[in-house]
């Protein structure tokens, strides 16, 4: 286990553990010092996944998963904006419709994701990688390599020890199309 992999494990007991302190805390003084501690961990951990969005398989996952949270916390903001009473706003209706509808496509798009990665079987690919290379999307850069003719993404370790013409087997993950295993064969 690599130290990246380790943080990446450590984000969602982290939030938890900080939620049930700030939940349970009835002193002014401690809350605030837990509220500190929480702020000054989290925005590490979004300034981590920033600049390293690819270290470690467990980051790629974790960014799903918060992205299934976001999507759930998009529609309960807007259920909670629906209104019925007697002077109806058709305006604020709509958008609140809207922020749901927006909310339930993130949590269909990264809950299948998810889904797909961990628990339908992964596509395994054989043979030689080629074309190590990087791809602009709209988080920075995805690291890809071709194995058997497919396009596959790759973390930052998996992209340190690949060579180009390596002969490899790699097990890629449906959903997000990641190398969850990969193993090295003599050329």
């Amino acid at each position: 286990m690599t130290f990246a992999e380790f943080i990446a494990i450590c984000f969602w007991p982290l939030v938890v553990l900080f939620g049930l302190l700030l939940a349970r805390t009835r002193d002014p003084v401690l809350l605030r010092w837990f509220l500190t501690a929480a702020l000054v961990t989290g925005f590490s951990y979004f300034g981590l996944w920033f600049l390293y969005p690819q270290s470690s398989i467990i980051a790629v996952l974790d960014f799903y998963v918060f992205g299934v949270l976001l999507g759930i916390a998009f529609v309960g903001f807007g259920f909670r904006r629906l209104q019925f009473k007697k002077p109806f706003d058709l305006k604020g209706n709509l958008k609140a419709a809207g922020v749901v509808l927006f909310g339930t496509a993130f949590i269909w798009l990264f809950t299948t994701t998810v889904y797909r990665d961990l628990f339908q079987e992964r596509l395994v690919l054989e043979g030689r990688a080629q074309n190590p290379r990087t791809q602009a999307h709209y988080r920075g850069v995805d690291y890809v390599v071709d194995i058997a003719g497919r396009t596959v993404k790759m973390t930052t370790p998996v992209r340190d020890r690949l060579q180009s013409g390596s002969y490899v087997r790699a097990e890629i993950g449906r959903g997000s199309n990641y190398i969850y295993r990969i193993e090295y064969f003599t050329n």
